[in-house]
């Protein structure tokens, strides 16, 4: 047996003694304060597991207990992992139903815990399995997603919507002139990377001058279109993402629907319409810096100037190009406020979701994007546009 007092009978002492299998850990006092907890009853137990594996059961008695808090909850979930690691059951038919409770949800979130790391652990199969099986419902979430938007779009025009002109003109800001600078530096940097390798490449056939063909062709059907896209998606595409997920952590969205507000059509429309119409300027301009920095570049490395340069890109452009890039610009706008909004109203209740959401948002954006890009091109080339 091993017992510790204090001088003060109000503070926490133990005793521990043996009946057969059965070991006994009676406590008394005011279990409140840990630092005042008896330093070797963890070390007197761990001893006696150790030394007597004839015990089966650890029996904690809390009758003389006066006062108790959640220090002595952590002390007792310490306790029954102890016993958990010598294959030893915890018998609390001495303690408190407020105590017992509190312990039994401390062991199921400790299972819960146990069983997210086994999946952790899991196989490749599994892994593959749980993955597709998550993609397949993402995909059932976002198809259920776009026929309510499309539903509150259809009240729009019909004017039977509950939608706030002023929101529109505020995300027409925010996705249009003050992305303005970020969109200038990489479309610029895009049209003079495009046109020092043309340059390099063209320089060996004798052919320089066709430099503006391939900058201004390229950023007019494309790469200015993806390029803002990708832009708008890391950008617009994650703060849509995060300000419906915060209003959900906040229950914001919650008191919209409690009011009879849609939150599709009070939030979501505002933000595809508005992303919807700036993304064709955007695109527009992006070709003018796209070509803007291929002259820059033909005129450093080729001596062309920008006479001839605007000259050959006037001729080698056409209005389908034009019309391409603009078709391929509402797409990706499309899809860049589709999946911000989604992944936002689908978010969950925590910091932690807000975050997880924000960037499922940007990498599903930008994966949807460069398919459709793809899946576009193709079609594209076979109307023979």
């Amino acid at each position: 047996m091993s017992k510790e007092v204090s001088d003060n009978n109000n503070n926490p002492h133990y005793s521990v003694h043996s009946e057969g299998s059965v070991l006994q850990l009676e406590l008394s006092g005011d279990w409140i304060r840990d630092e005042q907890f008896p330093d070797k009853m963890d070390n007197d137990l761990q001893t006696i597991l150790c030394a007597r594996s004839e015990i089966h059961s650890v029996q904690v008695n809390m009758q003389k207990v006066t006062a108790w808090n959640s220090a002595l909850l952590t002390s007792i979930v310490s306790l029954n992992e102890l016993c958990q690691k010598h294959d030893v059951d915890i018998d609390t038919r001495q303690m408190p139903e407020e105590m017992i409770r509190l312990l039994k949800l401390a062991m199921d979130v400790d299972a819960r815990d146990s069983r997210k790391y086994q999946e952790q652990k899991s196989t490749f199969l599994y892994t593959v399995g749980n993955n597709a099986i998550n993609a397949v419902k993402e995909v059932g979430d976002v198809m259920v997603f776009l026929r309510d938007v499309s539903i509150a779009f259809f009240n729009l025009l019909r004017g039977k919507s509950v939608y706030r002109s002023a929101d529109t003109w505020l995300i027409m800001q925010q996705t249009g002139a003050e992305a303005l600078p970020i969109v200038s530096l990489l479309n610029f940097l895009v049209g003079a990377i495009l046109g020092y390798i043309g340059a390099m490449q063209l320089e060996k056939f004798g052919a320089e001058i066709f430099i503006g063909d391939m900058v201004g062709v390229s950023m007019t059907r494309e790469i200015a279109a993806i390029i803002t896209a990708i832009i708008m998606a890391g950008r617009s595409g994650a703060a849509f993402a995060a300000q419906l997920g915060t209003m959900k952590v906040n229950e914001e969205i919650d008191a919209l629907k409690s009011m009879g507000l849609s939150p599709i059509e009070f939030l979501v429309l505002p933000r595809m319409i508005g992303m919807m119409l700036m993304m064709p300027l955007l695109a527009v301009y992006a070709v003018f810096m796209g070509v803007f920095g291929g002259a820059l570049v033909a005129y450093a490395v080729l001596n062309i100037t920008l006479e001839q340069y605007l000259e050959v890109v006037i001729k080698s452009v056409s209005l389908n190009d034009l019309v391409v890039g603009i078709i391929m610009s509402v797409v990706f706008g499309s899809i860049v406020a589709v999946i911000g909004c989604q992944k936002g109203i689908s978010c969950g209740k925590t910091a932690e979701a807000v975050g997880a959401s924000t960037t499922s948002a940007v990498v599903t954006a930008t994966v949807i994007i460069f398919v459709s890009a793809a899946l576009l091109t193709v079609l594209f080339g076979v109307m023979g546009i």
